[in-house]
């Protein structure tokens, strides 16, 4: 039987507007045949390079951050005064829990999947392999995807999948042609400003620690396994926080039907709506990290399937934040390496100053501050004045906004600002 995450193709070319197979027009030809040349997919002497290559474990900018706010070591303060800095929030806007999803693999159902998550205000990471026949019909939706608040994320060009996982397999599987190749194919043909995320094909590999140190070479920021299909392994992983080894992340559990190998082995399906809402249920209430799987092409969709189902229960609640993965990583990242410290008040009630080492490039996400406050000041960052947050659904993760109840303030700002209470 065929296995429906699976397609193949005899070879990849490149044009300057987009990728095809060799018989298929790329994305922006615009209807006229184009010269195109056949790119390389060997090894080369970088991917024997990358294999004992170290990657950086946080990408950071040179330099002291305070100097290049401006501030100067004699308007350091100790911090006492009428508002006092308690702590940067677990989640943004000091949500009570979270919801990521991730859908993979490149098929005509991506469209369909991603107009039923719109429908629920649910935002999801997509993983693509970008040298799929069908991505020249997907470019246009993905990008207005990225509009929408929706991730994309590298899931190879080819999709090359093996039951017998070798070290030569997976060196191929994660050559430079593989993963960043895909990673600029979606920059290329998307105004998505950065590719944050990887998912192992088939799951192949990510247990691997060169592979996961190919993943951070190549600059992401978090990468999803799929572990163990065939002993049902992917079914209920069960993560309900960030997976400490984030180039092995794992997940809740899938929401999908069944389906069969090209060898005819029968993987289980997760469908049973009572105990997928379960789960989440199970989730929001210890306030962690709801996450789950699926593939388009395993699902039906309808106000009555299982998947809507889900859906619905789990959408349009104003405590739980609804992102994406990539900025789902890079938010606990930036939170581990965002300081803030006081400054002289001047003629402000206080001052702080909120910065971070880390490439404003890549950790693009705000970051949520806890303050407490005897009275309710204005509050501004960087000069401009700080909208107030009502309630609301949260589905951004780069906003700035301020949020109040009682005497706690929770500012959620960029890093690499200055803020004051007036």
């Amino acid at each position: 039987m065929h296995d429906p995450r699976r397609w193949s193709t005899v070879r990849v070319a490149l044009s300057d507007n987009g990728w095809s197979d060799s018989g298929e027009q790329g994305p922006n030809d615009g209807g006229r045949l184009m010269l195109r040349r056949v790119v390389d997919t060997r090894l080369g002497w970088r991917d024997v390079v990358d294999l004992v290559r170290r990657p950086s474990p946080i990408l950071e900018c040179p330099g002291d951050p305070l100097a290049r706010l401006g501030v100067l070591a004699d308007e350091l303060a100790d911090g006492v005064g009428p508002i006092h800095f308690i702590g940067l929030s677990r989640y943004l806007d000091d949500a009570r829990a979270v919801v990521t999803h991730s859908i993979d693999d490149t098929t005509r159902y991506v469209c369909t999947c991603l107009d039923t998550l719109d429908a629920y205000d649910i935002k999801a990471t997509v993983f693509i392999s970008t040298g799929a026949p069908e991505m020249g019909r997907l470019w246009p939706r993905l990008r207005k995807a990225v509009a929408d608040g929706h991730e994309l994320g590298a899931h190879s060009r080819r999709h090359r999948c093996t039951v017998r996982e070798s070290l030569l397999f997976c060196i191929a599987a994660l050559s430079r042609y593989e993963v960043h190749g895909a990673r600029r194919d979606i920059l290329a043909h998307t105004q998505q400003p950065y590719v944050w995320t990887w998912a192992y094909p088939c799951g192949n590999c990510a247990d691997r620690k060169f592979a996961q140190r190919m993943i951070a070479l190549a600059g992401c920021v978090a990468a999803r396994a799929y572990p163990g299909e065939r002993d049902d392994a992917h079914l209920v992983p069960d993560l309900q926080t960030y997976d400490p080894n984030p180039f092995a992340a794992r997940y809740t559990q899938v929401v999908q039907k069944g389906y069969n190998t090209e060898d005819g082995v029968r993987i289980s399906g997760r469908t049973d709506v009572k105990a997928l809402n379960a789960k989440f249920d199970e989730v929001y209430a210890a306030q962690g990290i709801y996450s789950f799987v699926s593939h388009p092409q395993m699902l039906d969709y309808g106000p009555d399937t299982f998947y809507e189902r889900h859906l619905a229960h789990i959408g349009g609640r104003n405590d739980i934040w609804y992102v994406p993965m990539g900025p789902l990583y890079a938010y606990h990242m930036l939170c581990r390496h965002t300081s803030v410290v006081a400054l002289k008040a001047n003629d402000a009630q206080a001052r702080f100053a909120v910065f971070s080492r880390l490439d404003p490039r890549v950790y693009r996400s705000s970051v949520t501050l806890e303050f407490h406050a005897t009275r309710q000041p204005r509050v501004t960052a960087g000069g401009t004045q700080l909208a107030e947050r009502t309630t609301s659904m949260l589905d951004r993760w780069d906003g700035e906004y301020v949020r109040r109840a009682e005497q706690r303030l929770w500012l959620t700002i960029r890093p690499n600002t200055v803020v004051e209470f007036r």
